[in-house]
């Protein structure tokens, strides 16, 4: 019986065309370098992992995005994994070299026998010398070593994605630390947010409490953002800002800045913002003797008229008649 051949999705075929580049989405290629006896769990993580990513920014034709995963071996054609099972991979040309922004090289049994390749460490020495982000998946770190390859690279992406977690170490599996380099790279690229939601698509067991971690993680620090914005919106009230420009700050889309603002602080940042104005707003009137109209262009309001209308909306008085109460309760 023939050995099985296992391919996986979202996998460019050896024959693709480095051209193919050139679609009107953003095409970003990942390189796997693989040999015989790599760990099929860690590759079919971190395929997967982007092969969703994929998926959800499909779901957006604002911002097309696609992550296209090469799997790469020194001498092309098909390789076997540790469980004997067959995955097709390509040989890269000197040419095709350039086009790899991010590489990641699979541990597994076969590691030792692979670091005495001469083709493959050579492969690698040509990958590195261009330049990619290289990252080591379990023992896959001893193929760096043999070329003579420092992990530079894998160590400040994965920096953020473990600082802070309560898993205290590297996850000691191939297919979590996988899962967890493939969140690195998403949350670099597309926001952490992305990255959340891929880490929610991620199955149970191991790897499922993995991306809770990440979801814990990056779940506070959303809010600590959005807390982080709504002082903004008050230190800068008076400017003529919007929730736009809030949402640049918090380098969020609109849409779900608000959405993360009023779950987080309970209303809208466009309420919030008219509550800080209105605060200033009667601060200027018990304090100053400035004329209603200066105030509300003091104060992001616009004019008397437009501020004579939200203190009747608020507080069913004028403003002159605010300042009048409150000067009389002082």
């Amino acid at each position: 019986m023939p050995t099985p051949l296992y391919v996986l999705e979202d996998v460019a075929r050896p024959c693709d065309d480095v051209r193919q580049k050139e679609f009107t989405e953003k095409v970003k290629d990942i390189g796997i370098v693989l040999y015989d006896g790599f760990s099929l769990l860690a590759a079919g993580m971190l395929a997967e992992a982007l092969h969703i990513a994929n998926e959800l920014q499909s779901e957006s034709s604002a911002n097309p995005f696609k992550y296209r995963v090469n799997l790469i071996s020194a001498r092309g054609g098909t390789v076997s994994c540790s469980s004997s099972m067959s995955v097709l991979t390509e040989q890269p040309s000197a040419r095709e070299i350039d086009r790899f922004d991010t590489l990641f090289v699979a541990g597994g049994s076969g590691v030792a026998r692979a670091s005495a390749d001469s083709d493959l460490i050579e492969l690698l020495r040509r990958l590195c010398a261009k330049s990619v982000t290289i990252t080591a998946i379990g023992n896959g770190h001893m193929l760096l070593s043999a070329a003579g390859v420092r992990q530079c690279d894998r160590h400040s992406m994965m920096h953020d994605i473990y600082a802070g977690m309560s898993t205290p170490t590297v996850p000691e599996h191939d297919p979590d630390q996988a899962l967890m380099s493939s969140l690195a790279l998403l949350k670099k690229d597309l926001g952490s947010e992305l990255a959340v939601r891929v880490a929610d698509c991620v199955g149970s067991g191991a790897a499922g409490s993995l991306a809770g971690d990440f979801q814990d993680r990056y779940a506070t620090t959303l809010a600590e953002k959005v807390c982080s914005s709504a002082r903004w919106l008050v230190q800068n009230c008076a400017k003529p800002i919007s929730v736009v420009d809030a949402a640049r700050m918090a380098s969020m889309s609109e849409r779900n800045f608000v959405r993360l603002f009023k779950r987080e602080i309970g209303v809208t940042p466009s309420r919030y913002l008219l509550r800080a104005r209105l605060d200033l707003t009667c601060k200027l009137l018990v304090s100053s003797e400035l004329p209603v109209d200066k105030i509300a262009r003091s104060t992001g309001l616009s004019n008397g008229e437009r501020l004579s209308k939200l203190f009747r909306k608020e507080f069913s008085m004028s403003p002159t008649e605010f300042r009048t109460n409150s000067r009389r309760n002082e």
